[in-house]
C-alpha cells in the first residue's frame, strides 16, 4: 500500500513539474553576497520520545530516496536543493499500531516564509506545506498545517500545539527535550545587496545598517560575525523578506542578512 501510495504521488509531482517548465522566471542573479556568515539547517524536529518521530522521519527517508523530494524542491526552487540521500527501506522496518493508524499530524510550519509556506487565497502553500502533505499520504495520515515563527519551534512543540516542525533550523534548542531528526536541506546564510549596489565589501557598510528577518539562527551568525558587527553600526529586524528588500531597496539599510535560499526566491519574485 506504501509503495503504490510512493507511486502515485512521483506521477502526481512529474506532472506538476512538466506544467511549470514553460514558465518565466526573473534574473536569478539579482544579489551579490558580500559575505557567507553561517549555515541554516532545515530539519525535522520532535519532542524527544515522541511515538509518531520515527514514522515522520521514514517517510522524509522513503521520500528522499524516490525522488519526490527531489521533485518537489525543483518545482518550488527551480532546482534540487535537498541534501538528504534517504533510504527506500526506511518504512519497511517499522511496524505502525492502531494507535497510530489513521492519526492526524499536526505540523509547524514556516510562517509567511515565501516559498517554504505563506498563505495564497486562505491556503497554505509552500515547499514545506507539500513535503508535510507527501509524508502524511505515504503514511496514511491526515496533515494540519500550523504557521510558526522560528523562535516559536519549542513552545508549540512543548504545548503540544504541533507534533513536529518541518523545515527548522534545531540550533539552540535543548536536547533532552526535543529530537533532532532528519535534515534534508541546508542554506548558506549571508550578507548581500543588490547586484548594481556601490557597496562591494564588509568595509563599505561603515555606519549603515543591515536589514534581516525575526530568525534566531540568522541573528546570532550575525551578532557572531566579527567583520559585521565591526563594520556595520547595527542591525534591523523586518517582519518577512520581502519587507526587508524594501528597506534595501528604499535606503533604509545598507545590506540585508538572511539565508540564502529564501533571499534568492525574495528578490528573483
Amino acid at each position: 500500500m506504501r509503495r503504490k501510495r510512493l507511486t502515485a504521488l512521483l506521477l502526481a509531482l512529474a506532472l506538476l513539474v512538466l506544467s511549470l517548465a514553460g514558465c518565466g522566471k526573473k534574473d536569478p542573479d539579482a544579489f551579490r553576497t558580500l559575505a557567507t556568515i553561517g549555515t541554516k539547517r532545515y530539519c525535522v524536529i520532535t519532542r524527544a520520545g515522541d511515538r509518531a518521530a520515527p514514522f515522520v522521519n521514514a517517510a522524509m527517508e522513503a521520500l528522499a530516496a524516490s525522488g519526490a523530494l527531489a521533485a518537489l524542491s525543483n518545482q518550488w526552487l527551480g532546482e534540487n536543493r535537498i541534501t538528504l540521500s534517504g533510504d527506500a527501506n526506511a518504512l519497511a522496518a517499522l511496524e505502525m499500531d492502531e494507535t497510530l493508524a489513521g492519526r492526524t499530524l499536526l505540523v509547524g510550519v514556516a510562517q509567511e516564509l515565501r516559498p517554504l509556506s505563506y498563505t495564497e487565497n486562505g491556503a497554505l502553500r509552500g515547499l514545506s506545506c507539500d513535503i508535510a502533505a507527501a509524508v502524511g499520504e505515504l503514511l496514511g495520515w491526515a496533515v494540519q498545517l500550523q504557521p510558526i515563527g522560528p523562535d516559536e519551534v519549542d513552545a508549540q512543540l512543548a504545548s503540544g500545539n504541533i507534533d513536529c516542525a518541518l523545515g527548522f533550523d534545531p540550533t539552540g534548542l535543548k536536547a533532552s527535550k526535543f529530537e533532532t531528526g532528519v535534515e534534508f536541506m541546508q542554506s548558506d546564510i549571508v550578507v548581500a545587496v543588490r547586484a548594481g549596489s556601490e557597496v562591494t565589501s564588509l568595509k563599505k557598510l561603515a555606519g549603515e545598517r543591515v536589514g534581516t528577518v525575526n530568525d534566531p539562527v540568522v541573528t546570532a551568525a550575525i551578532r557572531g560575525d566579527a567583520k559585521v558587527t565591526k563594520h556595520a553600526s547595527g542591525a534591523t529586524i523586518y517582519l518577512s523578506p520581502s519587507r526587508c528588500l524594501s528597506a534595501l531597496d528604499n535606503g533604509w539599510c545598507a545590506a540585508v542578512a538572511m539565508d540564502a535560499l529564501t533571499l534568492r526566491y525574495a528578490m528573483v519574485n
